[in-house]
């Protein structure tokens, strides 16, 4: 009832090829974590295959704020938006647990192709200087929540 009646404003369910899409497509979004009650979002670029999302966390100096709130296994939400207008817009929510990659194991290469294949940013970073440290993530999905507003619907 309540997307019937409000979804103008506040967005219908996204159809699981729409989601897919924009997942695909759109290469960044807001990653948020917690530790304790405290909260932490930033921006991310990330990679999607169709199955698994991919994060690539650079750390360029001792102490980044985000190494302080992620550990292995860790519950995480992506926050991915294509805002066209106030009534042309699509979010998508995906909800899972965070995932160290080893270098050594078979999942890196994997991810490294997804996130030159359609992250925001290119993973020619690897070979910058400057740059301490890189961990690459695995976002097991658990829960994935797609709302949008189309313009040719108002």
């Amino acid at each position: 009832m309540p997307t019937e009646t409000y979804g103008q404003w506040m967005g219908t369910p996204m159809d699981d090829r729409d989601i897919d899409r924009l997942l695909t497509d759109a290469g960044w979004g807001v990653l948020s974590l917690a530790e304790g009650d405290e909260p932490y979002s930033i921006p991310v670029s990330f990679g999607y295959d169709g199955d698994d999302v991919f994060l690539a966390l650079i750390r360029d100096s001792p102490e980044n704020t985000k190494f302080e709130f992620i550990d292995d296994g860790q519950r995480a939400r992506l926050l991915v938006t294509d805002i066209g207008g106030r009534f042309d817009w699509q979010s998508i929510a995906v909800t899972g647990t965070a995932r160290a990659l080893n270098r050594a194991g078979g999942e890196w290469d994997r991810a490294v192709e997804t996130l030159d294949d359609n992250a925001w940013f290119s993973t020619d970073f690897e070979r910058a200087e400057g740059i301490e440290e890189i961990t690459v993530w695995r976002l097991e999905i658990d829960e994935v929540r797609g709302l949008e507003v189309k313009e040719d619907e108002n």
